[in-house]
């Protein structure tokens, strides 16, 4: 994967090296600008067909192929991730349940604690 990546990169560069080399000192005077003409023309309606507009349902379906390829990529990616996870570091659902479980019997026990402190301070204020 990364060695296609990097022969893909180094023929873009490789394609674009001559273009680049092709053009004129960038840093050269600017041309001359071509002379304004002194009579403007009429401008004349010509009728101009409208094949340059996108349908909607063009733009539609290039959205839906564009988000079932994102969802793609990204289904694709987690599942790659789950995979390479090594085995020792992958979690288990015994241990996911147990820790729910702890974790609500701790809460549990908390909450009762509290109770008990309440009502013996309430005690304490009636016999006071």
């Amino acid at each position: 994967m990364g060695r296609s990546a990097l022969l893909c990169t180094l023929v873009a560069l490789l394609v674009l090296a001559p273009v680049a080399r092709a053009q004129d000192n960038p840093f050269g005077p600017l041309p001359q600008p071509a002379p304004a003409q002194t009579a403007t023309p009429t401008p004349t309606a010509t009728s101009t067909s409208d094949s340059s507009n996108t349908g909607r349902t063009t733009l539609l379906l290039i959205g839906a192929a564009l988000l079932v390829a994102f969802l793609g990529m990204g289904l694709f990616i987690a599942r790659d991730a789950r995979r390479r996870l090594p085995e020792d570091k992958r979690p288990t659902d015994a241990l996911r349940d147990e820790q729910a479980h702890r974790h609500k019997r701790q809460a549990k026990a908390r909450a009762r604690a509290k109770t008990r402190a309440q009502k013996a301070a309430r005690r304490r204020n009636r016999a006071a």
